[in-house]
Protein backbone atom coordinates (compact mmCIF):
# COMPACT_ATOMS: atom_id res chain seq x y z
CA UNK A 1 0.00 0.00 0.00
CA UNK A 2 1.40 3.38 -0.95
CA UNK A 3 0.78 6.35 1.30
CA UNK A 4 -1.37 9.00 -0.28
CA UNK A 5 -2.59 12.35 0.91
CA UNK A 6 -2.59 13.31 4.60
CA UNK A 7 -5.69 14.42 6.45
CA UNK A 8 -6.16 17.86 8.02
CA UNK A 9 -9.19 16.75 10.09
CA UNK A 10 -10.79 13.55 11.34
CA UNK A 11 -12.91 11.81 8.70
CA UNK A 12 -15.46 8.98 8.96
CA UNK A 13 -15.89 6.82 5.84
CA UNK A 14 -17.19 3.39 4.94
CA UNK A 15 -14.65 1.02 3.39
CA UNK A 16 -15.72 0.37 -0.24
CA UNK A 17 -15.23 -3.42 -0.19
CA UNK A 18 -15.68 -4.57 3.41
CA UNK A 19 -18.31 -2.02 4.43
CA UNK A 20 -16.38 -1.46 7.66
CA UNK A 21 -16.72 2.01 9.21
CA UNK A 22 -13.32 3.74 9.28
CA UNK A 23 -12.27 6.69 11.44
CA UNK A 24 -9.23 8.39 9.95
CA UNK A 25 -7.38 10.88 12.15
CA UNK A 26 -5.55 14.10 11.22
CA UNK A 27 -2.09 13.44 9.82
CA UNK A 28 -2.94 9.86 8.83
CA UNK A 29 -1.87 8.82 5.32
CA UNK A 30 -4.89 7.81 3.25
CA UNK A 31 -4.74 5.12 0.53
CA UNK A 32 -5.88 6.38 -2.90
CA UNK A 33 -8.99 4.15 -2.98
CA UNK A 34 -10.19 5.64 0.33
CA UNK A 35 -9.17 9.20 -0.65
CA UNK A 36 -11.60 8.99 -3.59
CA UNK A 37 -14.47 8.63 -1.12
CA UNK A 38 -13.59 11.83 0.76
CA UNK A 39 -15.26 14.72 -1.03
CA UNK A 40 -14.71 17.65 1.34
CA UNK A 41 -12.10 19.94 -0.27
CA UNK A 42 -10.51 20.98 3.05
CA UNK A 43 -10.17 17.44 4.45
CA UNK A 44 -6.58 17.06 3.21
CA UNK A 45 -3.41 18.92 4.11
CA UNK A 46 -1.91 20.87 1.22
CA UNK A 47 0.80 18.98 -0.62
CA UNK A 48 4.04 21.03 -0.53
CA UNK A 49 5.08 19.67 -3.93
CA UNK A 50 1.82 20.81 -5.52
CA UNK A 51 2.18 24.30 -4.02
CA UNK A 52 5.65 24.71 -5.51
CA UNK A 53 4.46 23.54 -8.91
CA UNK A 54 1.42 25.83 -8.81
CA UNK A 55 3.65 28.87 -8.30
CA UNK A 56 6.00 27.94 -11.12
CA UNK A 57 3.33 27.02 -13.64
CA UNK A 58 1.72 29.69 -15.75
CA UNK A 59 2.96 33.05 -16.96
CA UNK A 60 5.22 35.14 -14.75
CA UNK A 61 3.47 37.81 -12.70
CA UNK A 62 3.70 41.39 -13.90
CA UNK A 63 5.51 43.77 -11.57
CA UNK A 64 3.25 46.19 -9.74
CA UNK A 65 3.19 49.75 -10.93
CA UNK A 66 3.84 52.57 -8.53
CA UNK A 67 2.61 56.13 -8.84
CA UNK A 68 5.01 58.91 -9.60
CA UNK A 69 5.42 61.57 -6.95
CA UNK A 70 3.69 64.83 -7.77
CA UNK A 71 6.06 67.64 -8.56
CA UNK A 72 3.54 70.45 -9.13
CA UNK A 73 2.95 71.34 -5.49
CA UNK A 74 1.18 74.67 -5.16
Amino acid sequence: MTAGKRLAAAVHVQHPTSGERLVLLPGDPVPPEIAELITHPDAFLPDPDEDDNAENSGPPAKPTRSRKTRTDNE
